[in-house]
């Protein structure tokens, strides 16, 4: 028997397109799945052109016809579903990728008919949503080594905000995987090439950053340096895309600096994006307190943003005990050792006057018990017996 999971081709699928497909520095974005191998670029009627992206600047109510290549590179003929999907900035990973393979594309993807196909399903989140969304774009089969120049048709409403809009072509194969006896999982995996729209109007560039935290790892060496830990949120609350260079500087007490380090750039966040950071100091010196002083500087983004008017840097800061435990341990560690040392020491020197006071005492009664019999050695007052000897 065999079962289909709309999470796990969910899933898989995200990963690709942010790892495999949109990261790719060349014209051409290439999957592999087992013996599978195809590939997406722009393209002309006449094969591709060498664009590593299809960008485009236009008026609202515009039409764009352009062309994408599939090419299949496997050994075998490949069916694969082409269609367009609208384009996220992933939270965890601050990568360009696509909404979900059973999710409908509300903007720019909707927009994008690829070879007249539909290109939007209603958006009633529920089974009847995901079962449309599972079917809109083309399905082409290529012959070992084949390509196909596809058309498609950008349709840019006449209401359509200023700015910046993101999708994506994707070319998806779907393949049964064994997850135990008698059952499988509906697996998918798309590659695709962007599509970066611009739509004339007034631009307003801004972001912002969120949700700082710091934390502080110390060290099991009582004398060395943790890890100090930050992370933040960088929002695109504008509406062109944004790329940002962030960094971290480190300060203890009394605004002593314990260093400072510069991240990689998060590229091409989308508007209304988020992308989370996170970063490691490893050699912090445990001060007991400590403050993560965290800067985005703006750069230019790819493509058409590459010369727009960048926001204004933003600054965010956060705070975390750097406590020094083991050493603190050792310290209360020694402090209860001579505490019982010096109390053993109070206690010895206490018995021992004790003891000498006592010698001291019984000395003093030996001294007088002496002195008594050297004058009464046979127990008699001779007093008055001398006085009246001397009398006469």
């Amino acid at each position: 028997m065999t079962s289909r999971s709309r999470s796990a081709l969910a899933l898989l699928a995200a990963a690709a397109i942010a790892a495999a497909l949109f990261g790719a520095a060349t014209p051409t974005a290439v999957a592999a799945e087992g013996d599978m191998s195809w590939g997406v670029q722009p393209s002309t009627p006449s094969g591709p052109d060498g664009r590593s992206e299809l960008s485009y600047q236009v008026a609202p109510g515009t039409v764009v016809s352009d062309w994408v290549a599939v090419t299949n590179y496997s050994p075998v003929a490949a069916t694969l579903r082409v269609y367009a999907a609208d384009a996220v900035t992933d939270y965890d990973t601050a990568a360009f990728t696509l909404i979900n393979a059973d999710e409908t594309s509300t903007r720019a993807g909707s927009w994008t008919s690829v070879d007249g196909a539909s290109a939007a399903c209603p958006d009633t989140d529920d089974d009847a949503e995901r079962a449309c969304a599972a079917t809109v774009g083309i399905t082409v089969t290529l012959d070992p080594g084949a390509r196909a120049d596809i058309p498609f048709t950008l349709t840019v409403p006449v209401d359509a905000t200023p700015g910046d809009h993101a999708a994506g072509i994707v070319a998806s194969y779907v393949a049964d995987a064994a997850v135990g006896e008698g059952a499988a999982v509906a697996v998918e995996q798309r590659v695709g090439t962007r599509i970066y729209l611009r739509v004339d109007g007034p631009l307003s560039p801004g972001m912002g950053v969120q949700g700082a935290v710091a934390g502080y790892e110390p060290s099991l060496n009582p004398v060395g340096g943790g890890t100090a830990r930050t992370g933040f949120d960088i929002s695109n609350l504008g509406n062109t895309r944004i790329s940002v260079q962030p960094e971290v500087a480190l300060v203890g007490p009394f605004g002593i600096a314990l260093g400072s380090f510069t991240l990689p750039a998060v590229q091409n966040i989308v508007p209304g994006g988020t992308a989370h950071v996170e970063a490691e100091m490893p050699g912090v010196a445990p001060l007991f307190l400590l403050s993560s002083e965290i800067t985005l500087t703006p750069i230019p983004a790819g493509g058409v943003a590459a010369t727009d008017p960048l926001p204004a840097a933003v600054t965010a800061s956060t705070v975390a005990w750097a406590v020094p435990w083991m050493l603190l341990a050792i310290l209360l560690a020694l402090g209860v050792v001579l505490s019982v040392v010096m109390m053993v020491r109070r206690r010895s020197r206490r018995l021992l006057a004790e003891d000498l006071a006592d010698y001291e005492e019984q000395i003093r009664a030996e001294e007088r018990a002496r002195s008594v019999v050297s004058r009464h050695p046979d127990g008699h007052d001779s007093s008055p017996a001398l006085e009246s000897e001397a009398v006469r």
